[in-house]
């Protein structure tokens, strides 16, 4: 069941009362207020009065925003405890993040505005890749391309153009890997044989390999004449694999400046 909840000009009482209740529920609130921000944490700053949106989300996240520009003026990232406080003339909104120890304070002495509301979103968000993204995660997770294989170099000059990526596999043969974010064609195919067939003639332990998320029938038909393998490149593990990296520098970021 929906839940929904608008009230202008509220008084600070009607205000928290519903702000309260928002967040027991955990559902999205928005509070446009002539608010004071204050940050502690590992460093400091104020944002004296002026009428800004406040953003509280159900996984403990906090956004302030003014009436211009697209970027939050102040936040705080998920997982923060939210509490609020009430005196005669003013509503207070804290977000407490434990690591580092950060504190959002938000006073406000007038509410132009406050809503809360449920939604419901559980679309995936696919990352527009660059190739230098999914070259990251191959070589952060090298069993996307083979068993056992091990990287040895990224760009490498081979004969007419660079591979993608080389190395060698868990039998010792040396493997080429050419990327592509689209599906492999024809002209995909004999890439990698151009890049393969000079070191075919003087070692037999060498492996050509094609990654992308699809091969044409075609280019399937003409990898198997000439020996080159084709493995499905899963973009959507790559994106997520490339958030979690992402997520993992910021975590050690902070404990860094902790």
């Amino acid at each position: 069941m929906r839940y929904l909840k608008v009230k202008t000009r509220p008084s600070l009482n009607e205000a928290e009362e519903i702000l309260r209740e928002a967040i027991s529920k955990k559902v999205i609130t928005l509070v446009a207020a002539n608010c004071k921000v204050n940050y502690f944490g590992r460093s400091s700053s104020t944002l004296n009065w002026g009428e800004r949106l406040v953003i509280i989300k159900p996984d403990g996240s906090v956004l302030i925003h003014r009436n211009k520009g697209y970027d939050a003026v102040n936040w705080q990232p998920p997982g923060c405890f939210i509490s609020l406080g009430l005196k005669t003339d003013l509503l207070t909104i804290r977000a407490d993040r434990r690591r580092p120890r950060e504190t959002l304070l938000v006073e406000c002495r007038e509410v132009l505005l406050v809503s809360a509301f449920s939604l419901n979103d559980e679309a995936y968000l696919e990352m527009l890749l660059t190739e230098q993204d999914v070259y990251k995660v191959l070589i952060a997770n090298p069993h996307l391309i083979a068993p056992g294989f091990r990287v040895s170099s990224q760009q490498t000059a081979l004969g007419p153009g660079r591979a993608d990526i080389t190395g060698c596999d868990a039998d010792g043969n040396y493997v080429v890997v050419e990327v592509k974010r689209v599906d492999a064609d024809n002209e995909s195919i004999n890439q990698v044989y151009k890049y393969v067939s000079k070191i075919r003639h003087t070692s037999d332990h060498v492996r050509g390999i094609i990654m992308a998320p699809r091969i044409r029938p075609n280019a399937k038909k003409l990898a198997k004449t000439l020996s080159i393998e084709y493995r499905t490149l899963d973009l959507k593990l790559c994106s997520v694999l490339l958030s979690k990296d992402r997520l993992q520098h910021t975590e050690r970021l902070d404990k860094h400046l902790s």
